[in-house]
């Protein structure tokens, strides 16, 4: 019972930031969400900082889930745009990460599922690009429209056409860059 308990703590309130952000979540407003005391909070997580870690945790748990779909992604566009879309909650708890990343520890939780995700994504995305000769320019692209995406996104275009006109134009974007050199 106990850990049933305490994933409900953590799974709404990593809900609640991904839609909300950090700064928008306290203890306090979770338990009105859940309907709980919050003494069972700090029974479970000690304190802010605690969940924190805990909810961290929890999305390393679901990122390296996410890498090893994302690695079974045969394209990118249908394939990869629907994974995203199933793991919206996901994109957008990595999003606050990427806002709040002037704490270490958010960091430092970022950059590691940036790395899965880059492992598990590249050669599909240099694929894409059409950039097979020049793989380090796509991870290094990767990187620069992985930041711009993120920055981008909101819970009203995140959409299956708005992320296919996203790649699409970044793809355009790389061909162009290509026939300039």
């Amino acid at each position: 019972m106990k850990g049933k308990n305490k994933i409900e703590w953590i799974e709404k309130g990593y809900q609640m930031i991904a839609d909300d952000g950090f700064t928008q979540v306290n203890v306090e407003a979770l338990a009105r969400a859940l309907s709980k005391n919050k003494s069972s909070f700090y029974y479970y997580f000690g304190d802010w900082s605690g969940f924190e870690d805990a909810l961290l945790e929890y999305h390393l748990q679901l990122s390296v889930e996410f890498a090893a779909s994302a690695n079974n992604c045969q394209s990118i566009i249908p394939d990869m745009i629907n994974l995203f879309l199933a793991h919206k909650t996901d994109i957008f708890f990595h999003k606050q990460l990427r806002i709040n990343r002037d704490k270490p520890h958010f960091k430092a939780c970022f950059e590691k599922v940036y790395i899965m995700f880059e492992n598990a994504i590249l050669e599909e995305w240099v694929s894409f690009l059409h950039l097979e000769s020049h793989s380090f320019l796509a991870s290094k692209f990767l990187t620069l429209i992985s930041e711009n995406f993120l920055l981008r996104i909101t819970h009203q275009n995140y959409t299956f056409d708005w992320l296919e006109k996203y790649l699409i134009e970044t793809a355009n974007l790389m061909q162009n860059m290509n026939t300039q050199s």
